[in-house]
């Protein structure tokens, strides 16, 4: 007969109940994307002429990922609880002015900024958290934007997978508590964190970070007046002034088991991340200061971080900025036991 501790028992009690809230979350406020329902006015109501893309590409069903390739253990992989396109992607989202967002974007939400070019853009944490992946183009660049709320982890990946633009999907799947994407021309299965394909065909395909920033909107609004801010008009009937998430970013528990825990840091102190030659270099973000700066040994490399108009920026002994990310500790410390390095105060 198997037996269980009580502390185990309580473990998956609980974890079973986050899933079903997220499940519920998720879902309870879909429609059918071809029927765009806001709270504005009927005309905003009205069938579309053409269904959103978002339609076409993501439509469910089951994965069909060749799972005799993998670079990952596949008992390791879990259910977050919605299946494929459970929580839908978005495909090139509108974009409205910083005054029209001001209406409903509270001015301490954080998101994500991404400048190419003379473009800038701002993509709410308060939509990411209910879609997780934003397929977007930036003045002829693809993007893929993507926001794991289990791991904070913020990252903006040029979506071009052997050098042809790639759309990209939630696999509902999870790997040590991340999101696992998947793309739709072979559906191999994407590890959010470390940004490679880890199952499926193109397993060991690497895809390259486009440099980023997590700020809140009223920094976005003086940094970037000319900004544009991701439309809440997704053409999903979503909440999007409260997440599922409740007080997870607040508390130290994990809704997922974990297979290494470090404790150096607090399970989800939030670091800024860049990688630099063979190494992982990970910033305690909340101690980075605009009047100091931090200093990283690589082998004879030095490499610098410090806030540079409201920004972090790092750079290398030449003063090359290094492209960077975001993500709660536990998450980036569990891959990079051997390569990492970590500043902290």
């Amino acid at each position: 007969m198997i037996t269980m501790s009580l502390p185990k028992i309580i473990f998956l009690v609980i974890s079973l109940c986050a899933i079903v809230v997220i499940i519920f979350m998720v879902n309870k406020d879909k429609v059918p994307l071809a029927r765009v329902t806001s709270n504005t006015s009927p005309a905003e109501n009205a069938t579309p002429e053409k269904p959103l893309i978002s339609a076409q590409i993501f439509t469910g069903g089951k994965l069909t990922t060749d799972t005799s390739i993998h670079t990952i253990p596949l008992e390791k992989i879990l259910s977050g609880g919605p299946g494929k396109d459970g929580i839908p992607a978005l495909i090139a989202p509108a974009f409205v002015g910083i005054t029209e967002a001001q209406a409903w974007l509270p001015t301490d939400a954080d998101g994500i900024v991404v400048t190419i070019g003379n473009t800038t853009r701002f993509y709410p944490y308060n939509i990411l958290v209910w879609h997780e992946i934003v397929n977007d183009t930036i003045e002829d660049t693809p993007l893929v934007v993507t926001f794991c709320p289990l791991c904070g982890s913020a990252i903006v990946f040029d979506a071009r997978v052997d050098e042809e633009p790639e759309y990209f999907g939630v696999s509902g799947q999870l790997y040590e508590s991340n999101l696992l994407m998947y793309d739709i021309t072979t559906e191999s299965l994407w590890s959010q964190i470390i940004g490679e394909a880890v199952v499926g065909a193109k397993t060991g395909t690497k895809l390259t970070i486009i440099p980023s920033q997590v700020l809140n909107f009223s920094d976005v609004i003086e940094l970037y007046p000319q900004a544009e801010i991701m439309s809440k008009e997704t053409g999903f009937k979503r909440n999007y002034t409260e997440g599922p998430y409740g007080d997870y970013n607040t508390n130290d528990a994990l809704y997922f088991p974990i297979s290494i825990n470090d404790t150096r840091l607090p399970t989800k102190e939030v670091m800024y991340i860049v990688n630099y030659k063979d190494k992982s270099i990970a910033f305690q973000r909340n101690a980075l200061s605009a009047n100091e700066i931090a200093t990283i040994a690589v082998d004879t490399n030095t490499i610098n971080a410090q806030i540079v108009n409201g920004e972090i920026q790092v750079t290398d002994q030449t003063g090359a900025i290094i492209p960077g990310y975001t993500a709660m500790w536990f998450s980036w410390a569990i891959h990079h036991q051997a390569d990492g390095i970590v500043w902290k105060k």
